[in-house]
């Protein structure tokens, strides 16, 4: 019974010192990816064309016609599922002139921020231009993507490696390395697709390798928020107060009930970084789950 008690008020303690901890920066895979490589990537794709053909107006005429002069043939097909949907939702943008603000290409460069120059970012940017490119010369695009994504892994690998070995751990670098690994299974799902890669063998193995290194890049992330937390010991005899704060990684203080900080700082990390790691890890396994559907998939964009 005691100890029972005793449970229940660690448990009350801890749910009273997160009850306003906000979710960290945001390191999850990015909605530009969800929402376009999805299983659902064509209502994705035809809402964001009818979202910028409807803003066009009567200025819509001239981008439509050149939308669909760039498409060509190319109104249901693989090459406008998943990473091709993405693909074509940035060249809308770039034919409607959408503003930089609201353009899907913005979105995406958003993502990896001060690192916009990064050796990862420059090489999806440039997989998305060569898709714009050979949208229409399907042998040379399996062979663009395979090429650009044999590089991108290899930058990914270095980013990961900085981290791992090198202990360069920041948000930023987090963010960059789990949509750059998000983006790259999309490249040999999309090659799969394609006819580039005949069997999901390759894909699977490299999910599993993403899985097994999401849970060391969040555990060296973790020891790095660690050290940026403290205990802060505060005394009044005069007054009679005195109490122990959690010091948290933006210099706020939290009253602790009790002294055990690896216990309050594992419900902190949970509340600010354990979430999101646990839905980007499912993220990885929903890809998996649903592997055989999105390498089947058949994009359709009727332009008019």
């Amino acid at each position: 019974m005691g100890n029972s008690s005793s449970d229940t008020s660690s448990e009350d303690d801890l749910r009273y010192f997160t009850r306003d901890i906000e979710e960290g920066p945001d390191l999850k895979v990015c909605q530009s990816i969800l929402k376009f490589c999805s299983l659902s990537s064509t209502d994705s794709l035809k809402q964001h064309y009818e979202k910028r053909r409807t803003r066009a107006s009567d200025h819509a005429a001239k981008w439509i016609k050149d939308l669909a002069e760039k498409l060509g043939p190319f109104t249901n097909a693989p090459e406008l599922a998943g990473l091709g949907a993405l693909a074509i939702a940035v060249l809308i943008d770039m034919v409607a002139s959408t503003s930089s603000e609201e353009a899907t290409i913005k979105a995406l460069q958003s993502v990896f921020a001060e690192e916009k120059s990064s050796e990862v970012w420059n090489l999806i940017d440039e997989c998305l231009k060569r898709y714009r490119m050979y949208i229409g010369d399907t042998t040379e695009l399996r062979r663009s993507i395979h090429r650009m994504e044999d590089q991108l892994s290899t930058a990914l690998t270095r980013l990961k490696n900085s981290i791992l070995r090198d202990e360069h751990v920041t948000n930023q670098a987090v963010k960059v390395w789990v949509n750059g690994a998000a983006f790259h299974v999309q490249m040999l799902i999309h090659l799969v697709r394609l006819g580039g890669i005949q069997t999901c063998d390759p894909v699977e193995r490299l999910i599993r390798d993403y899985k097994d290194d999401l849970e060391a890049v969040f555990e060296k992330h973790k020891m790095m928020i660690k050290k940026k937390c403290d205990t802060y010991f505060y005394s009044d005899p005069e007054l009679g107060l005195g109490g122990i704060y959690f010091v948290d990684e933006k210099g706020r203080c939290r009253e602790m009930s009790k002294g055990d900080f690896p216990k309050y700082y594992n419900a902190y990390y949970e509340e600010r970084y354990g979430k999101q790691e646990r839905e980007i890890l499912k993220y990885f396994r929903d890809v998996e789950r649903n592997l055989p559907e999105l390498v089947q998939q058949r994009g359709s964009l009727y332009v008019y």
